[in-house]
């Protein structure tokens, strides 16, 4: 069997999330499966850097999976993406050595989110941002970034940990920045997330900008762990998995 990996874009608005679920749940993985395996034949070892759920769109996730051939590599490309629907285009396809797995071989992932300050939103980012209406404090919303930056108990910023062994991680930036007038793009990257941990921090930093929540709040949250002390998560649409680095 030969190992590849591909980078992967798509707009997530009409998946159930990237990983196949059972039943006729529309998926990112099962898309790509299917189109692979018609183009190269068996397919086996399917992996992902990072499972983004329903609604959340990737401008460069990553996959590895291995087929029993080494095809010519543009033409395996071309193949997939004549097999995928509109809403997902495979990018890169790279021949890897055989022990390669994008998710375990990841160092970090980057995330980005998307709001609009304003009362009216370009038609070309409803699918893709949020609009928050009102004046924002941008200083405050800085120093709430930085709170977050460093290896914390992320319990309070997340959701449904039944299942995880450690809700500690490392943020390694979570940076903010203002594009024009409107746009805001929060930036945050770290070796792995929680559940809803990214929308959930965002919410809390728009929260605080707009007055709802303290900046102190933040700290109570990863004193308590407590759910209820953080803000409220941030809509799906808003959010892109922009970056996966490797060794």
């Amino acid at each position: 069997m030969y190992n590849f990996s591909a980078v992967v874009e798509y707009d997530g608005t009409n998946f159930k999330g990237f990983q196949s679920q059972p039943g006729k749940v529309r998926t990112v993985q099962a898309e790509l499966e299917r189109a692979i395996t018609t183009a190269a034949g068996e397919l086996k070892d399917f992996t992902y850097a990072g499972r983004t759920d329903a609604g959340v769109h990737a401008k460069h996730q990553v996959i590895s999976f291995k087929i029993s051939n080494c095809p010519d590599l543009y033409k395996l490309k071309w193949k997939i993406n004549c097999l995928l629907p509109e809403d997902i285009t495979v990018k890169d396809i790279c021949k890897q050595e055989a022990d390669f797995n994008a998710r375990r071989d990841a160092v970090y992932r980057q995330y980005s989110y998307f709001a609009v300050n304003s009362n009216c939103q370009s038609v070309f980012l409803k699918k893709y941002s949020i609009m928050i209406y009102g004046k924002l404090d941008f200083d405050l919303m800085k120093q709430a970034c930085a709170k977050f930056e460093g290896i914390k108990d992320y319990k309070a910023f997340s959701s449904d940990n039944l299942n995880t062994v450690s809700t500690l991680r490392q943020v390694h930036s979570l940076k903010m920045k203002r594009y024009g007038r409107d746009l805001i793009v929060f930036k945050i990257s770290a070796s792995s997330f929680l559940y809803n941990m990214v929308r959930i921090i965002v919410g809390t930093i728009l929260e605080v900008g707009t007055g709802k929540k303290d900046i102190s709040d933040i700290d109570r949250a990863f004193k308590t762990g407590s759910r209820k002390d953080a803000g409220k998560i941030a809509p799906a649409k808003g959010l892109f998995l922009t970056n996966v680095v490797y060794r």
